[in-house]
């Protein structure tokens, strides 16, 4: 046989393994992957599981559209949630357009994992701070954000190398098929978890909460699934007047509304809370009364040393509720009135003014 003969048997063979390669990848391993990544986190329904960067950008989507962020984060979870549904439902009975959406899908997976390392990067501490943490992808329980980012990066490579998918039209039922799935997935995504309490009849407005001598309204009876505080909108209104506030638990400190007072929210596992806490906070006796809030939804096995002796302590009901909050949070008070705040995302500075009392207004 010649060498002409040789070629002309050897490509059909090659061709029909790439293409079985493809197929294998572009039709059931990456949507096998994003389906069971929005089952995990349809299943938890817990939007501080969200990577910064996207609870970011729902967030700037929310503002410019007026819509009230606590609300909208959830909203936007869930159709993260059922355009994941979707887009796996495409992938499997819809082949024309399976690689083009695995390639997309990935390629914003793996920028979206590549800003969360960058964002968790600690000169201090080298190299290894970008590797914790964890994105959310499958859960509170899902693979850290280096491990999904090289599988991730494996599968887009993988797709990118395949080359073109057979060219097929999707049947009648295959697309009947895709369209059951989609809705079906809006619907779940939409239709469950925990929406906060049923409305009540129709009784008229509701009394007015009693205040106690402080000017503090009670605690509330019935909490929301998450909260999502904005605490850029507290400088100068009074905390009694914040409704996320009120979840602090009673009786508040003695002589919390007159002078300066530091009100810290912190996780028990925070690394970056017990590094705050050591260098402001550590001494026997502090120059201003603080008020350490503890947020329960943190890992008890990663739980770290206290380090602020001096510090008023309390903890906030949960868990539920979830906080999706970026711990630390700084908050300064004079006379009950937020004067400053500082979040876990300030730099030194930013938080060293706020301790201080030296951060302008």
């Amino acid at each position: 046989m010649d060498e002409t003969s040789n070629l002309t048997t050897e490509t059909p063979t090659r061709g029909s393994n790439r293409a079985a390669f493809a197929f294998a990848l572009c039709r059931v391993l990456v949507p096998s992957w994003l389906l069971a990544g929005a089952v995990y986190k349809l299943l938890e329904l817990n939007p501080n599981l969200l990577p910064p960067p996207v609870i970011d950008v729902a967030t700037w989507i929310g503002s410019l559209i007026g819509q009230d962020p606590q609300s909208w984060l959830g909203v936007s979870m869930r159709l993260m949630i059922g355009t994941e549904i979707m887009l796996a439902a495409l992938m499997f009975f819809v082949p024309r357009f399976s690689r083009i959406v695995a390639a997309a899908t990935l390629a914003l997976f793996v920028v979206i994992l590549s800003t969360v390392m960058v964002q968790s990067y600690d000169p201090d501490k080298g190299v290894l701070s970008a590797l914790t943490g964890s994105c959310g992808c499958f859960g509170s329980n899902g693979p850290p954000p280096w491990a999904m980012l090289l599988i991730d990066g494996a599968m887009l490579a993988g797709v990118l190398l395949a080359g073109p998918l057979r060219r097929r039209n999707a049947s009648p039922v295959a697309l009947i098929v895709f369209l059951v799935c989609s809705f079906a997935g809006f619907f779940l995504a939409f239709g469950s978890g925990n929406a906060g309490p049923e409305p009540g009849p129709e009784e008229g407005p509701l009394p007015e909460p009693v205040l106690d001598a402080n000017g503090w309204p009670p605690p509330p009876t019935v909490y929301e699934p998450y909260y999502y505080p904005q605490f850029e909108n507290w400088v100068g209104k009074k905390l009694s007047s914040i409704p996320f506030a009120h979840l602090l638990p009673r009786p508040l400190p003695e002589g919390f509304d007159s002078g300066d007072w530091l009100v810290i929210y912190y996780r028990a596992d925070c690394e970056h809370c017990q590094e705050m806490f050591l260098m402001y906070l550590s001494d026997p006796v502090l120059r201003t009364p603080t008020l350490a809030v503890g947020l329960p939804d943190y890992d008890p096995a990663g739980e770290l040393e206290f380090l602020c002796t001096a510090c008023e302590t309390t903890e906030l009901p949960g868990v539920p509720p979830e906080y999706v909050i970026q711990t630390p949070v700084i908050v300064r008070l004079k006379d009950g009135v937020v004067t400053a705040y500082a979040d876990g995302s300030a730099d030194e500075a930013e938080v060293e003014a706020c301790i201080n009392g030296t951060a302008s207004p």
